[in-house]
């Protein structure tokens, strides 16, 4: 445990430059004893770790450092070819190898690169969530895009579902492609954090400002998947088996907050979830064998459109 502690703050001070003890510390959840013993150890190891004087110093790495580096397994090369990168790793049991695959790779890499990477790890997020079909790319991602990167304070003009186009000042947060939609995560004036839909954003204005996002978009996206969860407005029931229910329990998670997990007289399973009706139905829409949904009857009947489109759509012998 230590050893992947001493690698991680070593790759710590390659991506960011200079950090305090209390910022690596907090980084990787030990107390600030704990991680100045860790300084000292890597020292005396022949690291080139070097204490930052005076107010906002910190510790830092001679430039050029690269600890050796050493070869990928085979489970941790198919970690990293995994679509969706470390969350979708993580939802199939394989996100420690995917977090060993990356910090060997990041060995080897000039300290520029290193921190290339902890930039975009900041703003930029792919997660496996929603289905559907693949959607044309939002001709103003790529604004976006640079301002998230830049860390600029952006206006835009945006047209919510059912309303007018507005326009809006967005500190951003980060981008996060889920399924097949692009959402940008930002802050309004009055601090409370917001998602849009990057496909509604019809104008991009840089106002010159830097941005004060504290986030990282990880962290942003899972806060706006639990708010907008327990904002959901309808109890979805599900039944389901002991064998299924973590593929049940994973599915109405994203399509809202599970509330409960109830063993029936039967030995079956009631999962019992809060969602609003379309990512309700377009999730659990695919579940078959694993288990039927019970309610509300909005969503029953939802399910029952989308099979019979899909049934349409599919060429007859197919």
């Amino acid at each position: 445990m230590r050893a992947d502690r001493l690698l991680a703050l070593v790759s710590l001070l390659r991506r960011h430059g200079q950090l305090s003890a209390q910022e690596l510390a907090d980084r990787l959840g030990v107390s600030r004893r704990t991680i100045l013993r860790d300084l000292d150890l890597l020292s005396l190891s022949g690291v080139p770790v070097y204490a930052v004087p005076g107010r906002g110093g910190g510790f830092a790495l001679l430039p050029g450092y690269r600890p050796d580096a050493t070869g990928l397994t085979p489970a941790e090369v198919a970690a990293l070819a995994i679509p969706g990168g470390e969350r979708a790793a993580e939802a199939i049991g394989q996100g420690a190898q995917f977090r060993s695959a990356r910090s060997k790779l990041e060995r080897t890499l000039t300290d520029t690169s290193v921190r290339g990477i902890g930039d975009l790890s900041r703003w930029l997020a792919i997660v496996p969530e929603g289905w559907g079909e693949p959607a044309p790319t939002p001709p103003l991602l790529a604004d976006l895009a640079g301002a998230c990167a830049d860390g600029f304070v952006v206006e835009v003009e945006y047209a919510a579902r059912g309303q007018p186009i507005r326009r809006r000042r967005v500190d951003p947060i980060g981008l996060v492609l889920a399924g097949p939609t692009w959402y940008l995560l930002g802050y309004r004036d009055d601090g409370q954090q917001r998602t849009y839909r990057v496909d509604r954003v019809t104008r991009v204005q840089p106002t010159g400002e830097h941005s004060a996002a504290r986030t990282d978009v990880v962290t942003a996206w899972e806060r706006a998947r639990r708010d907008w969860g327990e904002r959901g407005d309808l109890v979805v029931q599900v039944r389901t088996t002991p064998a299924h229910r973590g593929v049940v329990r994973y599915l109405a998670g994203l399509a809202g907050s599970v509330r409960s997990v109830a063993k029936q007289p039967d030995g079956s399973l009631l999962v019992t979830a809060s969602a609003k009706l379309e990512p309700a139905v377009a999730l659990l829409a695919g579940l078959g064998h694993r288990g039927e949904v019970l309610g509300p009857p909005e969503v029953i009947a939802g399910i029952a459109a989308v099979c019979a489109d899909t049934l349409a759509r599919t060429p007859s012998g197919a």
